[in-house]
């Protein structure tokens, strides 16, 4: 089926994928030639903030076992090469800095068949 992608086949060293579209709304030079997709809920319909502003298909990379939202913007250079800036837009929640990781409880089927 186009457009969807199957990570069996895929690079197992990506890290991950996102769209950039022209930037329709760039006035000054200072901003990107190119920026994320406005983000769609399952019915079509652009997912709006509180601000009544598009919400941005942005992505997420996990950085020490914390997914982070990242979002990209591209810039085209004077030599008619692609700047691309990944910005990190907000954390995840992580457990405790230096937390043990839970044992698996006791008594499952795992342990059961040894």
């Amino acid at each position: 089926m186009a457009g969807t992608y199957d990570a069996s086949k895929g690079n197992p060293n990506r890290i991950g994928t996102f769209s950039l579209i022209r930037n329709t709304a760039k006035l000054e030079e200072k901003h990107p030639d190119m920026v994320h997709p406005d983000s769609v809920d399952d019915n079509g319909i652009v997912k709006m903030n509180k601000a009544g502003k598009p919400f941005k298909k942005n992505f997420t990379i996990k950085m020490n076992g914390v997914e982070v939202w990242c979002e990209a913007s591209a810039y085209f250079q004077k030599d008619k090469s692609l700047k691309i800036s990944i910005n990190k837009t907000s954390s995840g929640s992580a457990a405790a800095p230096g937390a043990a990781p839970k044992a698996a409880p006791s008594g499952d089927a795992w342990d059961q068949q040894f």
